[in-house]
């Protein structure tokens, strides 16, 4: 390619040229020539601090690229724009737990039996499993499951993903609590209970895991 004929073509022509030569996997020199440069310009990674999230964990929310100037008799031409990577640092309390497991239906012997959790939701209304079902339609990370923890520890609206539990992986939200939950850990024992739609659900008995290797590990920190 003779860069000097590329000057001929203008500032456009120029940038259509090398654009296509891009996109094509040609490599271009750094430096072309005395006319004609490219520069290649860094990303920087910005990064925010958020306490809601977990000390241990680190969010990539926008990945970051390079980008491409050319300069051409004087004229800067920007083939690819830079993009800055944004970066979202947990400074909450730290939040991967061990414990134990089990589940339960609003119909459960020491419930109400009309389905409402004790926590509200984001917009401050009831949530019930028996009208609104077991899932809840979380703004950010969709469809989860509804838990219930000691508040104390895991207040309302915190994002946990289970691991290794007897249901498989998945991610859940706390909505509500109970009372061997509160118990449990008063004895050092993080204890999740997951809700059914009712006690009859064969899965309530195989949610049961008391051998202590269930892995939760926070997302969020409440709402």
């Amino acid at each position: 390619m003779n860069f000097y004929l590329l000057s001929l073509f203008g500032k456009w022509g120029i940038l259509v040229i090398l654009s296509v030569m891009s996109l094509l996997g040609f490599k271009i020199e750094e430096t072309m020539n005395d006319n004609i440069t490219s520069t290649v310009v860094k990303y920087e990674i910005v990064k925010t601090y958020d306490s809601s999230i977990p000390s241990n964990i680190t969010k990539v929310i926008t990945e970051g690229k390079d980008g491409i100037v050319y300069y051409a008799n004087d004229e800067e031409i920007v083939l690819e724009e830079v993009i800055n990577e944004e970066v979202v640092v947990g400074t909450g309390k730290y939040g991967i737990y061990t414990g134990v497991m089990t589940g339960y239906g609003p119909d459960c012997k020491t419930c109400s039996g009309r389905g409402y959790v004790a926590c509200k939701t984001e917009d401050k209304k009831n949530f019930n499993l028996i009208k609104d079902g077991i899932y809840y339609n979380d703004d950010e990370y969709g469809e989860v499951r509804v838990l219930a923890a000691a508040l104390t520890e895991f207040p309302c609206g915190t994002i946990v993903e289970v691991n290794s539990s007897n249901l498989g992986d998945f991610t859940g939200i706390v909505m509500d609590t109970g009372y061997t939950m509160r118990e449990q850990l008063k004895k050092g024992v993080y204890h999740f209970d997951v809700a059914f739609k009712t006690e009859e659900d064969e899965n309530v008995r195989k949610a049961t895991n008391m051998k202590g290797n269930v892995i939760y590990s926070v997302q969020r920190w409440g709402w």
